[in-house]
């Protein structure tokens, strides 16, 4: 979500979104805490801000990786929909688009050798037990809407 790359991803993705009918809120947009030339935005500010915004989801999409602040996000959203009010919020969807996840694991090769990605297994085994991981936009896309069905 930091660089130009990512951020064209996350606003295409919320565009997608939007165009299917759902609510979105993509941090990307949010000029509170991405203004780079203020000098009052604050780590409590940012994390204030996310989770005010966090709060009014009820699903929490994130693009799996090694960002640690999503992660944080995922969890508090999974704490949400499983201790504090699972009929308004639903959970977590992780989306994964890397192509290094179907490639097969070779058991015979070890290390950098070995032609497969991993990813945190804890951080994967929390959205699993959530909502899932999804692998491409037209999964995403289904999964919401099957969630949508379920909770309408």
């Amino acid at each position: 979500m930091f660089c130009e790359p990512d951020i064209s991803y996350n606003r295409h993705l919320k565009s997608l979104l939007l165009q299917n009918g759902f609510d979105v809120y993509c941090p990307n947009d949010n000029v509170e805490i991405n203004d780079k030339t203020r000098s009052d935005i604050s780590a409590e500010k940012i994390y204030n801000l996310d989770i005010n915004e966090l709060m009014q989801c009820n699903v929490f999409l994130c693009r799996i990786g090694l960002d640690c602040g999503t992660m944080w996000e995922s969890g508090y959203m999974d704490c949400l929909s499983k201790h504090v009010d699972s009929t308004r919020y639903f959970g977590c969807i992780g989306l994964t688009t890397d192509i290094r996840l179907q490639t097969t694991p070779d058991v015979s090769k070890s290390g950098i050798d070995n032609q497969s990605m991993y990813l945190d297994q804890f951080i994967i085994g929390g959205l699993k037990l959530s909502l899932g991981v999804v692998f491409n936009e037209e999964q995403l896309i289904a999964k919401l809407k099957e969630i949508e069905c379920e909770n309408s």
